[in-house]
């Protein structure tokens, strides 16, 4: 699955889920998307369990908002973006 696929999954779930927060998202896409496409995304940090985005992450959440309108929010936003 290329990541213009999974930026069209995004689109299709958050559209129709009217999701507005990241992580809300994400999850979404885990369950629907093929096992070989999630290598795609970012995994929690054994230690502390915080999520932190990744490059692919950080493209699909602009392209989403670029495509849809809607900035997806991620808690601690600032510190995790790269």
């Amino acid at each position: 699955m290329t990541h213009g696929e999974i930026l069209e999954e995004a689109i299709l779930l958050g559209t129709a889920c009217e999701i507005h927060k990241w992580l809300d998202l994400k999850k979404m896409l885990l369950v629907t998307i093929p096992s070989n496409a999630r290598k795609n995304f970012s995994i929690r940090d054994s230690k502390t369990k915080k999520q932190s985005l990744n490059d692919f992450e950080c493209w699909l959440i602009d392209n989403y908002h670029q495509r849809v309108g809607i900035k997806l929010r991620f808690e601690g936003d600032e510190k995790n973006r790269r």
